[in-house]
């Protein structure tokens, strides 16, 4: 992944290539000033190339908003994340638990948040006290989460003490 740095140096560069592109095409047009009838392509050069610009303008436009746009859900998720950890973390019973959500934002808006939510708890009902947990606090961030769960009951598992 690119950063904002690294996608402005290479605007700036491009912007560079096409300045210098466009007036070695402007001097092929326009040559020595004296009016020109040999070259009648000369003007359809200069429409590609200015065209050619603009799309590369465009593209790098859009590009950088992508990136941008990126950054701004995977903010969002990193926000969704660490409130469900910490909501695990607040509760007495799973504090303990290895229990570790992970959280992915689509990049499309109207998709909704999935928190996967991977570990190993010594029953049932303290599997099902974690997914409520979860959901409860995922559903007061956002009203379309989607929680997968990954967590393992393990009868074996020894508890640590608190």
């Amino acid at each position: 992944m690119k950063t904002i740095t690294e996608v402005r140096a290479a605007l700036v560069a491009s912007a560079l290539v096409l300045i210098g592109l466009t007036r070695h095409g402007w001097a092929q047009t326009v040559g020595s000033g004296a009016p020109s009838s040999t070259s009648p392509s000369g003007g359809a050069q200069t429409i590609a190339l200015v065209g050619s610009a603009i799309v590369l303008l465009v593209v790098l436009g859009a590009l950088v908003k992508m990136l941008d746009l990126k950054r701004r859900r995977e903010g969002e998720a990193v926000i969704v994340q660490s409130q469900v950890s910490d909501a695990v973390l607040r509760d007495p019973s799973l504090f303990s638990l290895p229990i570790t959500p992970t959280a992915h934002v689509p990049l499309w808006t109207g998709t909704p948040v999935i928190v996967e939510v991977a570990g190993c708890v010594p029953s049932e009902d303290l599997r099902e006290a974690a997914l409520r947990v979860i959901e409860r606090e995922a559903s007061h961030l956002r009203n379309d989460v989607q929680i997968e769960s990954r967590i393992e009951v393990v009868p074996t598992m020894m508890r640590r003490s608190a």
